[in-house]
């Protein structure tokens, strides 16, 4: 029987393309489990042919999957790459973070409203095109960008626009296959320059990251051997620890006594790499995936092994289809190789790994979000303790790290902990992945010992600011970190020395801005983000963002007052000891840093002066 799943048309009425019986051939494919919620209703918003999922669709799946429907309308709604409403057959995202509203994403909108004839949140007559905005896509390099569908695009410019959209009138969609432009390829927006010390980026446009032979013959898969056959489990973490790796993601917190963490024993375990990588202006992880996966692969295997755990899982955020694919054709070599299943190399060891996807939530980059998503729920965070090291996925003990951390771990045990220490500072030692936009001649991935100087990226590798600009400030860390002004061009960048500066290196962004830049405006955008990507689960955090971009709107638009400005900052500081997860205590750091340079600005536009 056919299901009338109708929606209305600008043209007409017509019916979806969904059948009962595609339905339940979609559930039986990806598995008739809650875990496998996301993929079984990314799947069906394909097959709609409008990128939707509307409520007929949405009662066979509950009926099918024994979720209840207020359950999975709930989930629908957390998630921005789903949606109930009619869209088209393509959808094109903007993207409005940072990175891309410095270069200029307003300038794609008006382009895209030009050539297709409507504004954001509208269809084309011919269901054709959708215009929405959204958060970071992970290609702040090549900034300005948007997707249409799962096709990414940078460097935009008005000319560019209207090519693509004359191309994409041509074609008919190609599903979860991304056809993306060549710029926002990983390998191009790796910065060739001398002067780095290249240890994760070592074999990036060297190794075939489709040729899992390729990469063992560059040494690959040596030191999971090494271990396997001649280290014990804590030997492993003991060269971890004294390696001084601290976590890549944002935290910063020792790798090794992270994984010592967990608790010894037969029980079951899973090592979990987050590959959420939503923080506005980071793409190093996704460039590390497409260009070399199967380092990612080894580490979380020595992890596995480290920590007794026979399963991980990679949560990899919805949008990077050329990650998950070549993820998932690594893993599949892989296991045909020997490198991952049962008795791997001739031990008793046995590990697997397997692909969760996100949806678009930048609140499952936080670790307890992203164990709820991975088990097909709303991604909201949960009351710690318990910690994932002792009751994770699927109330299992678990290990989180990012990709950065685990891909760093391989070396470590190949060349020893005195190896990686031999660069960075006292405190931090190793390299870090800095990812460079923003108002720059070159923009790209550099990999540089841990306390880079802010001065040194942006003259060396940067080469400077665009048409001779002064230097106004940097966001440091992404939209969760803070900025710098030129006061502090020279401060060492690494994990402590940025803490000390009131600012967080994160996941290394440097976002530049030049004299043309105005901080209010800068800080109403990032505000928008925060308020925007809130879970809404903890009344500080749901209210207290939606209060401080309430006051941006103010005072970008000259009608606040100086005690609106001291507001703004109390309630940062308030949200900062009384929210959940560290999204809601983010905000403090961007408006403290900016209004320590800038708060004249701020009065400025409160009496309408301001001349930026």
């Amino acid at each position: 029987m056919k299901m009338k799943l109708k929606y209305q048309e600008r043209g007409g009425e017509g019916d979806n393309m969904i059948t009962e019986a595609s339905i339940k051939e979609v559930i039986e494919a990806r598995g008739n489990r809650r875990e496998n919620l996301m993929l079984v209703l990314r799947d069906l918003e394909i097959l709609s042919g409008k990128n939707q999922l509307d409520m007929d669709t949405l009662n066979a799946v509950s009926e099918y999957m024994k979720i209840p429907e207020s359950v999975l309308t709930g989930f629908v709604s957390f998630y921005s790459m789903f949606d109930t409403e009619q869209r088209a057959k393509y959808v094109i995202r903007v993207c409005k973070s940072a990175p891309c509203h410095v270069m200029g994403a307003a300038t794609v909108f008006d382009s895209l409203e030009k050539y297709l004839g409507i504004t954001e949140g509208e269809a084309t007559e011919d269901g054709l095109f959708y215009l929405e905005a959204c958060e970071c896509l992970g290609v702040c390099s090549v900034a300005p960008a948007m997707m249409v569908n799962y096709d990414l695009h940078g460097n935009l410019t008005d000319e560019k626009i209207k090519a693509l959209l004359d191309d994409y009138r041509q074609k008919e969609p190609t599903g979860l296959k991304e056809h993306s432009s060549p710029e926002v390829a990983g390998a191009a927006c790796v910065i060739d320059e001398a002067g780095q010390t290249k240890r994760l980026l070592a074999k990036v446009g060297k190794v075939d990251p489709n040729s899992i032979d390729s990469y063992v013959g560059m040494g690959g898969y040596a030191a999971f051997k090494k271990a396997i056959t001649g280290m014990k489990p804590e030997e492993v973490i003991q060269v971890v620890k004294d390696s001084g790796l601290r976590g890549r993601g944002g935290a910063g917190f020792p790798t090794g006594v992270k994984w010592s963490f967990v608790p010894k024993g037969d029980m079951e375990k899973f090592v979990i790499c987050n590959a959420d990588e939503g923080e506005p202006g980071t793409f190093k992880d996704r460039v590390l995936m497409e260009e070399d996966p199967h380092m990612l692969i080894e580490g979380m295997a020595l992890c596995g092994y480290a920590i007794g755990a026979k399963t991980g899982y990679i949560y990899i955020r919805g949008e990077y289809r050329r990650c998950i694919d070549r993820l998932q054709a690594a893993i599949d070599q892989a296991r045909q190789k020997g490198w991952l299943g049962k008795n791997i190399g001739g031990t008793a060891f046995e590990f697997d790994i397997f692909i969760k996807e996100g949806g678009g939530a930048y609140v499952c980059g936080e670790e307890t979000s992203l164990i709820n998503s991975m088990e097909g729920k709303r991604g909201e965070p949960r009351v710690r303790p318990p910690f994932p090291a002792g009751a994770g996925f699927m109330g299992k003990p678990s290990n989180v790290n990012n990709v950065e951390t685990y891909a760093s771990v391989p070396m470590i045990i190949e060349n020893g902990a005195d190896w990686f220490k031999s660069v960075g500072t006292a405190t931090c030692a190793g390299t870090k992945l800095y990812c460079l936009s923003g108002k720059l001649n070159r923009t790209g991935l550099v990999e540089l010992p841990m306390g880079a100087t802010l001065r040194q990226i942006i003259d060396v590798y940067g080469k400077g600011i665009k048409n001779g600009k002064a230097f106004k400030f940097a966001q440091v860390g992404g939209s969760a970190g803070g900025v710098l002004g030129p006061d502090l061009l020279d401060l060492p960048l690494d994990i402590d020395q940025t803490i000390k500066a009131g600012v967080t290196l994160g996941s290394g962004v440097i976002l530049v801005c030049d004299e043309d830049d105005c901080p209010v405006d800068f800080l109403q955008n990032t505000l928008s983000f925060f308020a925007h990507e809130s879970c809404g689960q903890c009344i500080p955090c749901g209210l207290g963002t939606e209060q401080l971009y309430h006051i941006m709107n103010k005072v970008s638009a000259g009608i606040a007052e100086e005690r609106d400005i001291d507001i703004m900052a109390e309630t940062a500081r308030l949200m900062q000891k009384t929210t959940l997860c560290a999204l809601g205590q983010s905000p403090i750091m961007p408006i403290s840093t900016i209004l320590k340079y800038f708060r004249d600005d701020f009065l400025c536009h409160s009496d309408t002066s301001c001349q930026c």
